[in-house]
């Protein structure tokens, strides 16, 4: 089937399951065993109508399609729904609105990666097939936003970018001792892209200091590996490496070009200018806080 039909796969296994949960709570469907059957068996038999009704009901659905000649049901989805959600998913906007949202949801403690994760997961597989078949053919690669261009070029030590505010508070926010504390111990999981540790230790969520970077820090990356791809000054991503991948070498396995890595350096950098201004105003407040305290 290939990852062309894990959208439909989705619909299905969600409409399958509704269907077999109703049937199986109806009393008139269910086959009584005699009391001497073993439980195992009589359960069996129990769910053995439901699920003839469930398979029967999807195999009509085929046979309909097929009645007004669409025998591959996967591909004419793929066609005339997923490619052309895939296409809106692929503008500018919509990286730009992922970008957004992400560091958003997580800004007010809601796990914003867990919650996009199932949309980019859908376009995601797809996109990336698409790609690879693209360059085999001799043609540009059609999709440019997917998964591993978002782990490879934008969510550099998670998202947020937080990374680049931790070698930010290395360089200008050393005075800051409960920063430097949280920092020492996020540094680590923070090059494998784990930053929870700085959401909640530093803190992130709900910290208004730090809200404008973490939001507008991913906005800016995502924007200028757009603008990178796009143009062809580095090749899309047709490999998905494990997201715990470090930066810049998960930008090079994600193209499979040391361009792709150079970008990855690029947008550190600026991650990095972006929040020194930010952890500066944090320093000047926690020690005017200290010098309160004393």
């Amino acid at each position: 089937m290939s990852s062309n039909g894990l959208f439909i796969a989705i619909i299905v296994g969600i409409i399958s399951t509704e269907i077999f949960v109703r049937l199986s709570g109806n009393e008139k469907l269910i086959i009584k065993m005699p009391d001497g059957v073993p439980p195992a068996v009589a359960k069996a038999f129990a769910s053995l109508l439901p699920a003839m009704i469930t398979i029967s009901a999807f195999a009509l659905v085929a046979a309909i399609f097929a009645a007004f000649g669409v025998d591959d049901i996967v591909g004419s989805f793929y066609t005339v729904v997923q490619e052309p959600f895939m296409g809106l998913a692929n503008s500018y906007p919509s990286a730009l609105l992922l970008a957004f949202i992400t560091p958003f949801l997580w800004f007010f403690g809601l796990h914003g990666a867990n919650m996009v994760d199932p949309l980019m997961q859908t376009i995601n597989a797809p996109a990336i097939e698409a790609n690879v078949n693209a360059i085999a053919a001799g043609h540009s690669a059609p999709f440019i936003v997917n998964k591993p261009f978002f782990d490879s070029f934008v969510n550099l030590g998670g998202t947020g970018a937080t990374l680049g505010l931790l070698l930010a508070i290395y360089l200008v926010g050393r005075k800051n001792k409960p920063y430097m504390v949280v920092t020492n111990l996020s540094i680590a999981p923070g090059v494998f892209n784990i930053n929870e540790p700085t959401m909640f230790g530093l803190p992130i969520v709900l910290n208004p200091i730090m809200f404008i970077p973490f939001i507008l820090t991913p906005m800016v990356l995502v924007s200028v590996a757009y603008f990178a791809t796009s143009t062809g000054l580095v090749p899309a991503a047709t490999v998905m490496p494990p997201w715990v991948t470090p930066p810049i070498i998960g930008g090079v396995l994600a193209t499979k070009s040391i361009a792709g890595g150079v970008l990855a350096a690029v947008n550190l950098v600026l991650s990095i200018l972006i929040y020194l201004p930010f952890v500066k105003v944090a320093t000047i407040q926690e020690r005017r806080k200290e010098a309160l305290d004393a």
